[in-house]
């Protein structure tokens, strides 16, 4: 990897020699001494002394002599210091702990992991926010407090490539409301592009640039979230890229979506999902709607499905003490409102108390908590015989309640709401337990109650299409304009929702074709 790096900073400049350029591997893992080093994290370590250079944290075994780096026809000293720097570029691992470092020992692997949250507490007790940011779960949770460390309090700028779920996961919050505190969260670039979602390569997830700028006290300006409809294939179409997003107009590139600076400090950067990002809006909107109300206060939801699989086996229908289970969400079988069970379940010998648990709690209301966004059609169906599965029920007495609920959960303002909160990925999410409980339903008063019922009963047999074909599914505009009913705006709005909803890239698996003009056309609405 250094010798790449020599080999690029290089080409301009052919008098310079690698043996005295400033690229320098920090010592990580086991070392010949006994000690354990953590990489580019011992930097961390620096907070708490008056070292200012990287020389300080290297093996001590490593020559001075070759880290003041110089060109051969200049003799000026070139150093590294670790604070006061104006950039700091990168691409920080983001690889699960359970993963990482495999290529040592068990025994090494615990060791590196306790010196690595030794470098945290002593962090945690001279910054407590910045500590609060590194969690066990990914190393590069380390990363951001570093570039804080390392960047000029003044005007320092921070870029880095992080996981598009970082900027929407619950477990990330901490890390976003941190960088914009210490920064203005400037820019963040998404590539919507189904032929190249990520900026690293070998990597198969959707992936942003992050820019970070110091700023100054005052309210900050809005962040500006960059969507790429293509990536640009080589030097020359980056350029141009670059160009017109730094001029406020990505144009043919994608299209720009400013948030506010308050929300973004809240840690809400929902827009990053969206290739249209306004229909972060719309979301947020719904979310904060007097006329709904988060699902969980009025019923419970629950337990997951890794529960269920932890207290069942799957296994023959004809055993006895065989109930049935819900646990494909594949579009091929799942295709209309009313559900039958594809599996069947039995206690496992060890857990019985925790199945008969678990089996007190099942439902007819069943809502998905992971699906293909591209193929899948159902997020919720109702079902004759209360069940449960890798579908979490939803326990809901009475059964015309949890008709018309099956129903709201297929429309167009629950999909915007799920989308909204995506986890692990963008095509294929995942939703804990506390998000399907934040989901929005119509309140106790609402007149539309009866509209859902009809619209259940009117489409419960009809086969969804995949939302990329929701302007041919006549079930999904029956049950969006009971949903419009529910929410007091024209059905002529919601339509809009579902027309930009179905050619999202992410929904879609193609590349958006642009048209101006769809950001007024999805914000001009009012709910109730």
């Amino acid at each position: 990897g250094i010798q790449l790096a020599a080999c690029n900073l290089t080409l301009g400049a052919p008098t310079v020699d690698y043996m005295r350029m400033n690229l320098i591997t920090m010592p990580h893992g086991p070392q010949a001494d006994g000690s354990m080093k953590a990489g580019s994290l011992e930097i961390l370590s620096t907070a708490e002394t008056d070292r200012i250079d990287l020389q300080s944290v290297l093996s001590p075994d490593r020559s001075l002599e070759s880290l003041d780096a110089e060109q051969v026809n200049d003799s000026s000293e070139i150093r590294f210091p670790l604070h006061d720097l104006d950039v700091v570029i990168m691409n920080a691992p983001f690889t699960d702990n359970r993963k990482r470092s495999r290529k040592f020992s068990a025994e090494s692997v615990k060791y590196m992991q306790r010196h690595e949250l030794d470098i945290r507490d002593r962090l945690q007790k001279l910054d407590p926010a910045a500590g609060s940011v590194i969690t066990t779960n990914s190393i590069s949770t380390f990363f951001s407090p570093l570039a804080d460390l390392l960047l000029r309090n003044d005007r320092g700028v921070l870029a880095k490539v992080i996981p598009a779920t970082a900027c929407t996961s619950v477990s990330g919050i901490d890390e976003r409301r941190f960088l914009a505190e210490r920064f203005h969260v400037e820019r963040i670039v998404t590539t919507h592009d189904p032929k190249r979602i990520n900026f690293s390569e070998n990597t198969s997830i959707h992936e942003c640039l992050l820019i970070c700028r110091r700023y100054p006290s005052g309210d900050r300006p809005a962040t500006e979230f960059v969507s790429l409809r293509r990536m640009p294939g080589n030097a020359d179409e980056a350029v141009e890229a670059a160009e017109a997003i730094t001029a406020g107009d990505p144009g043919n590139w994608g299209n720009v979506c400013r948030w506010p600076a308050d929300r973004v400090q809240s840690g809400d950067w929902t827009p990053v999902q969206w290739y249209e990002g306004s229909l972060a809006e719309v979301a947020l909107q719904l979310e904060s709607s007097a006329l709904l109300e988060p699902a969980g206060l009025r019923f419970e939801i629950g337990p997951a499905g890794q529960r269920i699989q932890d207290a069942y086996k799957v296994c023959d229908g004809e055993e006895s003490g065989a109930i049935p289970g819900f646990h494909s969400v594949s579009g091929k079988l799942r295709r209309t409102l009313l559900g039958e069970p594809d599996v069947w379940y039995r206690p496992r010998s060890a857990k019985r108390s925790l199945a008969e648990q678990y089996s007190a709690q099942r439902g007819r209301l069943l809502v998905t908590m992971r699906l293909n966004i591209v193929s899948g059609r159902l997020t919720g169906l109702w079902t004759s015989e209360a069940s449960f599965g890798w579908w979490v029920p939803v326990r809901v007495s009475d059964n015309t309640t949890a008709k018309a609920l099956a129903a709201w959960w297929n429309s167009t303002p629950v999909r915007l709401m799920l989308l909204n909160r995506r986890a692990q990925t963008l095509t294929y999410p995942t939703w804990q337990l506390a998000h399907l409980r934040e989901i929005r339903i119509p309140k106790p008063d609402n007149p539309a109650w009866d509209s859902l019922k009809v619209a259940f009963d009117q489409v419960c047999r009809t086969e969804l299409l995949p939302m990329r074909k929701a302007e041919e599914c006549e079930a999904r505009k029956i049950i969006d304009d009971a949903a419009a009913l529910v929410l007091g705006i024209d059905p002529d709005v919601l339509a809009i929702w579902r027309r930009r909803l179905a050619t999202e890239p992410t929904i879609t698996n193609v590349r958006e074709s642009h048209v101006d003009g769809r950001n007024t056309e999805i914000r001009n609405f009012k709910l109730g």
